[in-house]
């Protein structure tokens, strides 16, 4: 009778758990999928890029300065700055010629391969121009015409202003000229000689690059290259006046107790047919207390020195974190839209290392002014190497507006990318020959790194492709 009554309780567990299996089985099958995940297109980010720069005159901002970029005009703002962005990627002319100042004109050049947000910075120092000086041909003696310019009027001389103070775009000295009696003549020059006289002036300025370019192809990474930099530039007017004989044009030595090789030192003139700085014949003779070289005509002369400069490989900052953004929609089907993915974008470049240290290092014992005047001059080449004064501006972009889909999770981040330009420049120190070399570091855009993961609600940690 008990081995019945077993049998029975066991035939109705089996019953019971067919029963139940298919009750769940049942469940199972009717379960409902998963709403799919809602998709929605991000358009691809705009593509733009920026030329920016600076208006100063005796190193202080110019504000209300109108300036031409291409086909854009825009003024400077109450720091002297302007800035337009361009569409397209080529080569842009930009000009600044206000009343009462010399003309100044460069080029900003986007390379083809230029990356998307690319930044180029330019920089112009304006000089008023100087006043002119009545000379009459019939001169008895030598006539020397100086640099009166209200902007050079209080130039300091380059020993007697201290490191931190150095301003990178003014002039380390001004130029004059001599002019010989009898040296200006009528014959050849009738359009310019009214009455037996010439009114001439000198005005020294800081020349803008020809052109400032964001390209730097492999070949040309760390590779030494050797440039010309002014010591002064003037512009002498009436230009295309001519003489019967050399007018001698001078600046003092901005280096006491330092000069450069003979070699290293030229004259170069501005060409008013090509636009651009020619090496003039001519050599020019260098002294203890001054440089001088002779000319036939006036026009826009430079006294230069050589440099040696070399650019690293460009480096993403991984450190240097400009913008970041996630948004982790993973759980979510509907999708999330209109997030504004913004970073702080820097340009501009600042000195590497302690440059007055370095001066002392390898001027051994040289005083003070040798040493203030040496990073006068470091810091006035840099400038024209990299095209714009020292300094990191930070302007807030809009890298993308996007939308992240239905189980999908985003991150963003933006680096920035930088260069380092190095310059080596010769001097004769003691008799001796010294290499001084110092570094700058600029930024040169960004590294935007956008990503996004869509998962399979279907499959735990199932996930689908990368965007």
């Amino acid at each position: 009778m008990k081995s019945e009554k077993w049998l029975y309780a066991c035939f109705l567990a089996l019953v019971f758990g067919v029963f139940s299996f298919a009750v769940v089985a049942c469940h199972d099958d009717d379960d409902p999928e998963p709403e799919a995940g809602e998709v929605i297109d991000t358009p691809k980010p705009v593509v733009e890029f920026y030329i920016m720069g600076t208006v100063t005159s005796k190193g202080e901002a110019k504000s209300g300065v109108s300036v031409k970029v291409g086909e854009q005009n825009c003024t400077t703002d109450s720091e002297g700055k302007f800035s337009v962005t361009e569409k397209t990627t080529g080569t842009y002319t930009i000009e600044v010629a206000p009343k009462g100042y010399l003309a100044q004109k460069t080029s900003a050049v986007i390379a083809d391969n230029a990356e998307n947000r690319t930044v180029v910075t330019v920089a112009f120092a304006l000089t008023e121009e100087s006043p002119k000086e009545e000379v009459k041909l019939d001169a008895e003696e030598t006539t020397t015409v100086e640099d009166k310019s209200n902007s050079n009027v209080d130039l300091p001389k380059p020993e007697e202003v201290a490191p931190e103070e150095v301003v990178e775009d003014r002039p380390l000295a001004k130029i004059t000229v001599e002019i010989p009696a009898g040296a200006i003549e009528e014959e050849g020059n009738e359009d310019i000689v009214t009455e037996n006289k010439v009114n001439i002036s000198v005005t020294t300025f800081v020349p803008a690059p020809e052109e400032v370019k964001t390209e730097v192809k492999p070949a040309e990474e760390n590779k030494a290259v050797e440039k010309s930099i002014p010591l002064a530039a003037a512009q002498f007017e009436p230009s295309g006046l001519k003489f019967a004989q050399p007018v001698t044009i001078s600046i003092p030595n901005p280096i006491p107790g330092v000069s450069f090789a003979d070699s290293d030192v030229q004259l170069t003139y501005l060409n008013p047919e090509t636009g651009n700085w020619e090496v003039q014949d001519g050599k020019v003779s260098v002294g203890e207390e001054n440089y001088s070289a002779p000319v036939n005509h006036f026009s826009a002369y430079a006294i230069e020195n050589k440099v040696t400069s070399t650019v690293s490989k460009e480096t993403i900052q991984k450190e240097d974190i400009l913008g970041q953004a996630s948004q982790d929609n993973s759980e979510n089907p509907k999708a999330v839209t209109g997030i504004v993915l913004k970073y702080k974008e820097k340009a501009g470049w600042d000195y590497e290392g302690d440059i007055v240290q370095t001066v002392k290092k390898q001027l051994t014992g040289a005083n003070e002014k040798t040493i203030n005047a040496m990073v006068a001059y470091l810091k006035t080449r840099m400038f024209a190497l990299m095209g714009s004064v020292s300094g990191i501006t930070s302007t807030e972009r809009v890298y993308n507006t996007v939308n992240v889909n239905g189980y999908t999770k985003m991150d963003y981040s933006c680096f920035a990318k930088t260069r380092i330009t190095t310059l080596k420049t010769k001097v004769v120190y003691n008799n001796q020959n010294v290499t001084i070399e110092i570094s700058a570091k600029r930024y040169t855009g960004t590294d935007h790194q956008y990503k996004t993961v869509t998962f399979d609600p279907r499959h735990s940690g199932g996930k689908g492709g990368n965007i």
